[in-house]
């Protein structure tokens, strides 16, 4: 849950500023708002305007693609999400410069959370696990599960993760 994640993120209070990728029409963003944080979404406007939608809720749309550098600083987001946008269709090498442009913009113990990372299940250990330790994240927490759908049939898994960039 979120508020589960708040609280292994940090103290209380100290996660104010984050980014949701491929947020669609920024739920995320508005359900961190009721936490006192300030969360921009990355969309793009896919057969609907979605970054109309998330300003007209009142919140900050980013149209950038996984191909684009995220445009933060170094080390000035407190927590970035994914849920969905990031999985096995993307190319290794792009979700590789993804995940370290998120380890650059995160501060110091700054969390990304991973939510429902798809993959085949040879996939997971052989490509995807040694690209997220490549990244140097440390992890809170990991869950990997089998798809309990159509997917079960042809080793379709899920891993959602709270990943945090160490202090030092």
């Amino acid at each position: 849950t979120i508020d589960g994640v708040l609280a292994a993120a940090a103290p209380r209070g100290a996660v104010r500023l984050g980014l949701d990728i491929g947020g669609g029409t920024g739920t995320f963003a508005a359900r961190m708002r009721e936490r006192n944080v300030t969360v921009m979404t990355t969309t793009l406007d896919l057969d609907a305007p979605f970054n109309r939608f998330v300003a007209s809720r009142g919140l900050v749309p980013l149209q950038i693609t996984l191909l684009q550098r995220l445009p933060f600083a170094d080390g000035v987001l407190d927590i970035v999400h994914s849920m969905n946008a990031l999985s096995n269709w993307v190319p290794n090498a792009v979700l590789e410069a993804a995940l370290f442009d998120i380890y650059r913009v995160l501060r110091p113990g700054g969390v990304f959370w991973l939510d429902h990372f798809f993959c085949l299940g040879p996939q997971l250990n052989a490509t995807y696990v040694p690209i997220f330790d490549r990244v140097g994240f440390r992890r809170l927490r990991w869950k990997a599960g089998r798809k309990l759908d159509l997917g079960a049939e042809r080793n379709e898994w899920y891993v959602s993760a709270l990943l945090e960039k160490p202090m030092t």
